[in-house]
């Protein structure tokens, strides 16, 4: 990194920003030190000259226990702020809400300052507490989204460093003041602070990434613009937002100046979209619900606690009368050192945050202080005073390493922008409950325990590094949510940069909750479908064991007896606006011109003939036709061939070869030997064989219907059969595995659009579905599944292990196993309409539709019962 390019990217107003927002955590520090110096004076232990003329007792007698309820009653507040900032900084603004926090920080100092009794001196330490709650939890945030992207990280940790020194301003003030009635101008000074915060904030602004998550994008690009300076490209930073690039955003501009009615659609457009934001931002039980991020709030938690359960707060809060005996005039000096040594290596080790990774930090940290802990014990234990001051400042300067600066940066760097808010309160919520512990029992089991309590902490810092080590993800470099954990698995590898996702591992063990929302846009789907009621937990309704295989009185279905020849021509990612994620996958075939599709929920179905090889291509190519593992990411140079070839169980002298007496399966030359494919490629490089039919892929066939998935439509069920498909596939509770929707361009009976809406208009004249095909001289159904069959052996959902197939019809079982039951079909899966199962409170209500299902039923033979 050339440091003279990266000073001249920063813009004084990105510095004053920085530093004013800091303030928050400044007095975040400040008052978490402010008894530590003086608080023999305070508690009437250390005689001094009484002031004269004033109508405030000098100091006040406070026990061990009293004395922990009054530190610990800023932690209570501490908890309350940081469980409001979250939503409050989601609804009204990052800046705002560090507007309110000066109210409190204000506030809170004159009733300290001003106390005659216990009660008075424990709301005002409830008040700033209250205060700097609020502060740890959205400027973290707001650093976050002001600093430049590839510094976040390194300006993350100044929340932490402003934090040092808040605690070094109060021991600085604590060691020239703790005499007489001095102490109460240490309580006053953070008052003094708060409204200097709260002038500077008149002159800052919002976050321009919270602006653009509003829908005001005109406006965050004008301050990204101020915050970067004119000559800064912010293109790629506002293409990272998700939004439209700069150039967009500057014809929007002159389009808004000359046309007023534009002016006042963008109006309009903004104002829907702030709405639509501020409903989408998830609340903390919303996150802790959801079947993502609650894995991020897990992580978050357990940084928060390893934060604070590591004992850093003993030092900062009692180390004075900790170490008072074995020190004696010079704990507090001590305590100034600690301080000075916190800022300096928090400020040096900054930039390794972004360089070593959040995650190496954390680990180096815990480890410096766990081994702290055992020497400050030994010190403490056998009087050993030059060993327990180094102790202490080893312990600080490992905790500054990483456990200080890194769990601000992690929460907000572990989920997406509509769960930042409640995670980064979540997070705050249990750092201020755990210090709260450490603050009330810390004095009394000091007392007890004396220098053994830090044995203690150190079995927690190993406790908490093993966890780390094994639940958390590493963020450094990571631009989006989804990168960060795709790229972790929870089961330690040899190599974990190869690790593809941890999803796969964990849907297994996924515990069951509720169905996630419809796929299909709330513009084409009616808000009451589906409900709550549907699908039934903990797994998809009407299930029944089927096996072809035996005999049977019904006759076959006609088949083709040589399965197309298919092809995987591209794949490609699709975000849905429900939050999950499919793969659509486009085929070409040897009998049509037409491209077919198939529609893929999970990472472990893959395509054989997209991840083949093709002569003469770069991994570009490869990467542009979507056969890579893993996300892709800007700079990914590699689709990892040999990590697919692996998967599919070929060794490096193995060739990938059609066998002619296969038909279309692929299989494996090792030894002049031909083996078939035992299972698809997993994304982690596993072959997973299921062991109970709830754990098999979903499947359904649908085939085109160009009036069924037209909104509002109501002539048939077919739009919500496949929303409805899709919805069970992308449940990890109901579908472990995921599933494939076969999407056949063929129309719904395969008779064409033409004399598809022929037969419509012979239903309006009294004749049903059935009746209206053979007036029209087709069959009733003149579909065929052969390709259907084909491409399910492409991705691999073909063999023995089988598949869970979504329909009522009995014939389409054995007509999608094809002529040789390439594909078996272990369980049928009944696709129950919406308004049966909800007493007509959901889905599709329609005269047309029922007598529909009625044909499907009486005539078609559907194995549904009608209600």
């Amino acid at each position: 990194m050339d440091l003279r390019t990266w000073f001249r990217d920063l813009t004084p107003y990105f510095l004053y920003l920085l530093f004013v927002a800091t303030l928050g955590p400044l007095l975040f520090g400040f008052h978490l030190a402010e008894l530590n110096a003086p608080e023999d004076v305070i508690r009437c232990k250390k005689k001094s000259i009484v002031a004269a003329s004033t109508s405030l007792p000098q100091c006040i007698q406070m026990d061990s226990t009293q004395w922990g309820a009054v530190g610990s009653m800023y932690t209570l507040g501490g908890l309350i702020g940081a469980l409001s900032a979250g939503p409050l900084s989601g609804r009204y603004g990052r800046l705002n809400t560090m507007r309110i926090t000066t109210f409190f920080f204000a506030l809170g100092p004159v009733f300290e300052a001003l106390s005659p009794n216990i009660g008075v001196m424990a709301f005002g330490r409830l008040v700033s507490g209250i205060g700097a709650g609020a502060a740890v939890v959205v400027v973290p945030i707001y650093i976050s989204e002001i600093a430049p992207p590839a510094e976040k990280g390194f300006f993350g940790a100044f929340t932490q460093i402003m934090c040092n020194f808040g605690i070094l301003v109060a021991q600085i003030l604590g060691y020239f003041l703790s005499r007489g009635q001095y102490w109460r101008i240490i309580l006053a000074a953070g008052g003094v602070i708060g409204v200097g915060q709260f002038l500077g904030l008149l002159l800052s602004v919002e976050s321009p990434k919270y602006l653009a998550d509003q829908g005001n994008s005109v406006k965050a690009k004008r301050i990204l613009r101020k915050i970067r300076g004119e000559k800064f490209d912010i293109d790629e930073e506002v293409s990272g937002w998700g939004m439209e690039s700069a150039d967009e955003m500057d014809d929007e501009e002159q389009t808004l100046l000359q046309d007023e009615d534009h002016i006042s659609h963008h109006s309009e457009s903004s104002t829907s979209k702030r709405k639509l934001a501020k409903e989408d931002a998830l609340s903390i039980i919303q996150v802790l619900r959801h079947p993502e991020y609650s894995k991020a709030a897990i992580a978050v938690i357990m940084v928060m606690l390893a934060q604070q359960f590591s004992g850093i707060n003993s030092i900062v809060m009692y180390g004075v009368s900790l170490l008072a005996d074995l020190l004696q005039s010079n704990s507090a000096l001590l305590n100034l050192a600690v301080s000075a040594i916190n800022i300096i290596v928090t400020a040096g080790c900054a930039p390794l945050v972004d360089k070593l990774g959040r995650k190496t930090c954390l680990l180096n940290s815990l480890t410096g202080m766990g081994i702290s802990s055992l020497l400050l014990a030994i010190g403490i234990i056998r009087s050993i005073s030059i060993l327990s001051a180094v102790a202490v400042l080893l312990f600080v300067s490992s905790f500054a390493l990483g456990l200080g600066p890194v769990p601000f940066i992690l929460s907000s760097e572990l989920v997406g922008p509509d769960a930042v808010g409640a995670t980064q309160s979540i997070a705050l919520g249990a750092n201020w409950i755990a210090t709260f512990v450490v603050a009330q029992f810390f004095p009394l089991a000091s007392a007890v325990l004396h220098g053994k309590v830090y044995f203690i902490f150190a079995a927690l810092s190993a406790f908490f590094f093993l966890f780390i080590s094994w639940f958390v993800p590493e963020t450094k470099g990571k631009k989006t949510v989804d990168e960060v954990w795709d790229g972790f698995n929870l089961v330690p590898s040899v190599d974990e940069a190869e690790d593809q996702s941890m999803q796969d591992e964990s849907l297994a063990t996924a515990t069951p909750h509720e169905p996630p929302p419809s796929l299909i846009s709330p513009a084409f789907t009616p808000p009451a479908t589906p409900g709550f009621s549907t699908p039934s937990h903990p797994r998809p309704p009407r299930s029944t064991p089927v096996d072809t295989s035996l005999p049977s009185d019904t006759p076959a279905p006609n088949l083709l007896q040589i399965l197309p020849v298919v092809e995987c021509e591209v794949r490609a990612r699709i975000p849905t606006t429900a939050g999950q994620e499919m793969w659509l996958h486009v085929y070409r075939n040897s009998i049509d011109t037409k491209e077919h599709l198939a529609i893929v929920f999970g990472n472990n179905i893959r395509s054989r003939s997209l991840d083949a090889e093709r002569p003469g291509e770069t991994e570009l190519d490869r990467m542009t036709r979507g056969a890579y593992v893993g996300r892709l990411y800007p700079g990914r140079t590699s689709s990892r061939i040999e990590q697919i070839k692996r998967s599919e169980g070929v060794l490096p002298n193995q060739k990938v070869l059609n066998n002619p007496d296969s038909g279309n399966l692929q299989t494996v030359k090792t030894n002049g030997l031909l083996t078939p494919f035992s299972a698809a490629s997993s994304e982690s490089g596993e072959v997973q064989t299921p062991t109970s039919n709830l754990e098999l892929p979903l499947v359904r066939i649908h085939s085109e219907c160009y009036t069924g998935e037209t909104v509002w439509s109501a002539r048939c069920d077919c739009g919500e059969q496949l929303d409805e498909a899709a919805r069970l596939m992308s449940d990890p509770s109901l579908s472990p595995s995921g599933g494939a929707i076969i999407y056949l361009r063929q129309e719904g009976r395969g008779i064409g659009l033409g004399e598809k809406l022929k037969a419509y208009n012979l239903q309006d004249l009294g004749n049903d579905t059935y009746e209206a095909n053979i007036l029209l001289r087709h069959p009733a159904d003149a579909r065929s599944y052969g390709l259907a069959t084909a491409m399910l052996i492409d991705l691999g959902l073909g063999g023995e292990d089988g598949i869970r197939l979504l329909t009522n019809n009995p014939d389409k079982v054995r007509a999608v196993e094809g002529p040789g039951r390439e594909v078996v079909v272990r369980e049928r899966v009944a696709m129950v309409p919406l308004a049966w199962k909800t007493g007509g409170k959901a889905g599709i209500r329609s005269e047309e539709v029922e007598k529909y299902l009625s044909t499907k039923i009486e005539k078609f033979k559907h194995m549904l019962s009608q209600k």
